[in-house]
């Protein structure tokens, strides 16, 4: 069966690199990519394609990048968006994280695939920054318990994107369900009043 391809013509080839990059990974995951396979979709010689990327790994790093930019990007307009209180602002968040991995299925699993050495992404740090900084914010308002916020926002991360991976959250019944879970995570993060 013939490989149904799309001609490129003169534009920014390093966008339509990745875009197809992103469609393939859709159909055939991340250990399919190649820039051969790339390059052969587009209509343009290998060398045209290593002109922007000199190998998988760049390319990879490229697709995560942009994706961890619209992913806090999600999440900051998730939480501007939230009414001015914590629970708002968490709950929102949460579904965000969730919304996007469930739309953003082949840059989701870029930007989270086990490597032998993980990159140090300037938007995923953005990203949890976003998270790190509400969690700071609950401890200032009363809504969480105080200790390492660091810490504290890495296990809300935690659960939030294990309903991402379980593919939890992708309908009405999900979204209900990472409500659910951010309302016992709060009640959970909430300072312990001893008697």
């Amino acid at each position: 069966m013939p490989r149904k391809s799309r001609a490129y013509h003169h534009g920014n080839l390093r966008s339509a690199l990745l875009e197809t990059s992103l469609e393939l990974i859709d159909k055939k995951g991340v250990p399919a990519l190649t820039l051969r396979e790339i390059g052969a979709r587009l209509g343009v010689s290998r060398s045209a394609a290593y002109r922007h990327f000199e190998d998988k790994a760049q390319l990879l790093a490229a697709i995560s990048e942009a994706g961890f930019e619209q992913f806090a990007d999600a999440l900051d307009a998730a939480r501007g968006s939230a009414a001015d209180r914590f629970a708002a602002r968490l709950s929102a968040m949460g579904l965000a994280y969730v919304r996007f991995a469930a739309e953003h299925r082949a840059h989701f699993e870029v930007m989270f695939r086990p490597s032998d050495e993980p990159q140090v992404s300037p938007a995923g740090a953005r990203a949890f920054g976003i998270l790190e900084s509400t969690i700071r914010e609950g401890q200032q308002s009363g809504d969480v318990r105080p200790g390492d916020s660091d810490t504290i926002a890495r296990l809300v991360w935690s659960m939030v994107h294990g309903i991402s991976m379980l593919h939890l959250g992708q309908n009405e019944e999900g979204a209900k369900f990472t409500l659910f879970s951010t309302e016992i995570l709060r009640a959970g993060l909430a300072p312990v009043i001893e008697l």
